[in-house]
């Protein structure tokens, strides 16, 4: 029976590759039928999974490439869902129909929050957590909730690759016997020695309960920190990223940046981590590594008449993504405009709530080389207030509520460069135009 089932999902596959469509269907399908049906699949020796807040996609992406780049057959679902339904489906688009795997090394972003449901019946060789916190009020509820239940999924046999920089992250080893690999961003040209502490997404010692110290901050709730008490201290890393001109030097080697924004470090950080890890060649790794054509990315670039255009992908209800960007925008010196706009609240759920806008900081927009700000889309006056907020002057602003053409509305009153800050919906939009007109 198990086996009709996958040949059932099988040709669900084949068919909607022919109409160019890869969904999570046949993974659906597949659990209906059985919903232990992740149990029977025989996985190959390397198996990696990758979890976090933010850039899961681009580190699968990432380590995909290296791996193939390095002659093995590789699985992922980097065109695919991350919920069960997803990885189900590229088990079983990268096994037989006996369950044996037909790829050398399985690579698979997991949503958070499903985690638990995918560990019940998979325990992998290696677990990457890039970074956590809060995120998605209305699926995620409490941070604190999302971790523990990846805590509880964890297994012993599993080799934990975690961000030492995220004292959240950190707090996975804690009573764990797992083995574990830590990766750390020395500090650099865009650390601060200030942040606001009360707002991080763990701010106290989660053993005795004294607030944390940071020696530093890199952004977000990621930098250098100890306990007062000495009982939760940023743990000693093997692998120690710092940062030079367009490009980081990790051990003896050097990886190239094509763009030095710091959620790009990190996510290279641990791709070369875990290769490391695995025992790939560490000169077949930097060389993978320096020669990327993955185009799955968060920032992209253009020129227009004299001036450049960044589009910044930025993720609704997520402070740890949005404020990267606005970090990024805020360490160009040049004069520029700022574009900032979402159609909907959320790609999921149907959602009115937009007390997130007051988690992210947009008090970073408060500096004299910003000229002007396009706010757009139908939030764009609820957006005006949580800049007013900020103590942003109302003159900078600008509104284009007719969205579909807000990118003709931008290039015509941009000044200087133009950074766009966009959800996916006019992330997507605005790349489609922008190579329509033959600009990207």
């Amino acid at each position: 029976m198990n086996r009709i089932i996958i040949v059932i999902a099988k040709i669900a596959i084949f068919v909607l590759h022919k109409l160019g469509r890869g969904t999570s269907f046949p993974g659906k399908l597949a659990l209906k039928l059985n919903k232990n049906i992740l149990r029977f699949f025989k996985l190959p020796d390397t198996t990696i999974f990758v979890t976090g807040t933010t850039g899961k996609t681009s580190v699968v992406g990432t380590i995909t490439e290296v791996y193939k780049n390095c002659g093995y057959k590789v699985g992922s679902n980097i065109k695919g869902s991350n919920l069960i339904d997803g990885v189900t489906t590229t088990i079983i688009e990268t096994s037989t129909i006996n369950f044996k795997s037909k790829v050398n090394v399985l690579v698979i972003e997991i949503d958070e929050r499903y985690v638990k449901e995918v560990f019940k019946y998979i325990t992998p060789k290696y677990f990457i957590i890039n970074n956590l916190s809060r995120d998605q009020l209305a699926r995620n509820g409490h941070f604190e909730l999302v971790f523990n239940e990846i805590y509880q999924s964890i297994k012993k046999q599993t080799h934990l690759i975690l961000n030492a920089d995220d004292p959240l992250v950190t707090k996975f080893s804690l009573n764990k016997k797992n083995k574990i690999t830590y990766y750390s961003l020395n500090e650099n040209k865009y650390s601060t020695a200030i942040n606001k502490i009360d707002t991080l997404d763990l701010a106290y010692c989660p053993i005795c309960h004294k607030k944390l110290i940071f020696d530093y901050f890199n952004y977000g709730n990621l930098g250098y920190y100890h306990c007062p008490n000495n009982d939760y201290n940023h743990p000693n890393c093997e692998f120690t990223a710092t940062l030079l001109k367009n490009k980081f030097k990790v051990e003896d080697v050097e990886i190239k940046l094509n763009n030095d924004a710091l959620y790009n470090i990190y996510n290279l950080l641990v791709c070369y981590t875990i290769c490391r890890v695995d025992k790939l060649n560490k000169n077949d790794i930097v060389k993978a590594l320096n020669s990327l054509s993955l185009k799955v990315k968060r920032l992209n670039e253009f020129n227009y008449k004299d001036n450049k255009g960044i589009i910044l992908l930025s993720k609704n209800e997520t402070p740890l993504s949005y404020n990267q960007s606005l970090e990024y925008i805020k360490e160009k010196k040049e004069i520029k405009t700022v574009a900032i706009g979402f159609t909907r609240i959320s790609g999921r759920y149907d959602l009115k709530d937009i007390s997130w806008l007051y988690d992210i900081n947009f008090e970073l927009l408060n500096d004299k080389t910003i000229a002007k700000i396009i706010l757009i889309g139908p939030f764009a006056y609820d957006l005006a207030v949580r800049l007013k907020q900020a103590n942003i002057d109302p003159k900078k602003f600008s509104y284009c509520i007719d969205y579909q053409n807000s990118l003709d509305y931008c290039l015509k009153h941009m000044k200087g460069n133009l950074y766009c800050v966009l959800y996916f919906d006019l992330n997507y939009l605005y790349l489609d135009q922008l190579k329509e007109r033959g600009l990207l």
